[in-house]
């Protein structure tokens, strides 16, 4: 049963919900990159960078790991994580890293949040536009 919607509304709908499916599949470029390119080492936590996040009239404190780590090649290789979290993590833990190999800075931590949370929330945020969209137009 098509849902009742003014074409424009439903085209605009649908727009919106493929150019979400896009924005989730350009952000799935640098992951994938990494994992394919074969950059693979054990890091280790040197360092945090602290950043003050606000909005909605609160603030949080988020930790950004810093890391180095030896590429195959035997380079020394130090890098700040892109995801955040609120607790810091341990000085001197161990974390994996993949990196480009012909671009070692370009490294990033091998966890879900770093590597798969924007592409999985952009995609999960626009499913619903594409849906009703195409369902509307169906």
């Amino acid at each position: 049963m098509a849902m009742a919607l003014e074409p424009g509304v439903a085209w605009a709908l649908l727009a919106a919900g493929a150019a979400t499916q896009v924005g989730a599949l350009m952000l799935l470029r640098r992951p994938i990159r990494l994992l394919r390119t074969g950059g693979s080492a054990n890091g280790v936590v040197v360092d945090s960078e602290e950043s003050m996040e606000t909005g909605r009239g609160a603030s949080s404190l988020f930790f950004f790991a810093v890391v180095e780590f030896t590429t195959r090649q035997g380079r020394s290789i130090r890098f700040t994580s892109d995801s955040g979290r609120r607790v810091a993590r341990t000085k001197g833990s161990s974390v994996r890293v993949l990196y480009d190999p012909a671009q070692p800075h370009d490294a990033a931590l091998a966890i879900f949040a770093t590597l798969w949370m924007a592409p999985v929330v952009t995609s999960a945020f626009g499913m619903p536009f594409l849906v009703a969209g195409l369902a509307a137009l169906l």
